[in-house]
């Protein structure tokens, strides 16, 4: 090379950890092999895209919040420390591996209002971390069957607003929410109703596929007309018994008066009979899903081994004494 004056660069490995050398020729890689050989105007969208998406977390309390400094390592407070001293303070989140595994609550509060794409940003990017966190349980379950693992519970309200599908990808709910079942995970979410969910993911069929990941189903009142049906349907039919009643009379010589005007003749008969058929019928019908009133629920429910029929169930929520049943704060107008 030098005999031929060719210009050339010489890069000696470093000593360090191999899978991180690795992991940075591969970036070398991807950079020089694909990113640069992108059209300039593709390469700008995307860029642009992601400008836009990370600018939310420029403004200075979203940062203080989300992006805290580390913090060097402090000594334990003292029993005897005053209330201001032991405050919490901003600091990073530690892996979620270990929040699960010490049984800690992760709380996650953002009023939407406020920012509404920071809300739902950082509402999907922290679902989707706790359930990767899940899905690599069962190869550490393997390696260490004798230990005992804890369950893991997440907890969703206006799922509508954090849902996502992958459909041909691996990432969407209606895929994590069923493979992680073996992780010990226990999944609850709250939405405002099947049409809420079917906006949001547009005309595709994975509401489904979602839809049957929840084995237990709480359906409370339902406004629009397109949940009611869904939810009657997901409800079931049963087999009734319908009746059918035939009347005849038979005369001879029909005639009417001509004073009274009412209808006579000669002798006559009459037969009345009744016949029973089964029918198909919806254990619910639509309209019960809207007449459901205040702590009241229709439940599919499923005990841990086998699903059981829908039934009408009356809640109470946790403000009223455990000893007042739910008539009797009805009656008192407590509900």
């Amino acid at each position: 090379m030098t005999q031929l004056a060719i210009p050339f660069e010489v890069e000696s490995a470093a000593a360090g950890d191999p899978a991180r050398r690795e992991r940075l020729d591969a970036v070398r890689r991807w950079y020089a092999q694909d990113w640069l050989t992108l059209d300039p105007k593709l390469r700008s969208s995307i860029i642009e895209g992601l400008s836009v998406f990370f600018s939310v977390f420029d403004l200075p309390d979203v940062a203080a919040t989300f992006c805290p400094p580390k913090r060097p390592a402090e000594p334990p407070a003292s029993p005897a420390a005053p209330a201001a001293e032991t405050a919490a303070v901003a600091r990073q989140l530690p892996p979620l591996d270990q929040v699960i595994d010490d049984g800690k609550v992760l709380c996650l509060n953002v009023p939407a209002g406020t920012n509404p794409a920071l809300s739902r940003a950082v509402g999907v990017m922290l679902k989707q971390a706790w359930l990767q966190t899940l899905l690599r349980r069962p190869a550490e379950m393997a390696r260490r069957p004798a230990r005992e693992w804890r369950p893991a519970v997440f907890r969703c309200d206006e799922y509508q607003s954090f849902v996502t599908v992958g459909e041909d990808d691996p990432a969407g709910d209606e895929k994590m929410l069923a493979l992680t079942r073996q992780s010990r995970l226990i999944p609850i979410v709250a939405t405002q109703s099947i049409s809420s969910l079917r906006a949001v993911l547009g005309q595709s069929e994975a509401w489904r596929a979602l839809l049957q990941t929840l084995r237990t189903r709480i359906f409370l009142s339902l406004a629009d007309d397109s949940s009611a049906q869904i939810a009657s349907t997901l409800c079931g039919q049963v087999s009734k018994m319908k009746a059918s009643y035939t009347v005849s009379e038979q005369t001879q010589r029909a005639g009417a008066s001509l004073l009274s005007g009412s209808a006579g003749g000669g002798t006559g008969s009459v037969g009345a009979s009744k016949a029973f058929s089964e029918r198909r019928e919806p254990l619910f019908h639509p309209r019960d899903f809207t007449l459901l009133g205040n702590c009241q629920a229709i439940v599919i429910p499923y005990d841990g081994s086998r699903s059981l029929d829908a039934r009408r169930v009356y809640l109470k929520p946790d403000f009223l004494p455990r000893d007042r049943p739910y008539w009797r704060a009805r009656e008192a107008g407590d509900l």
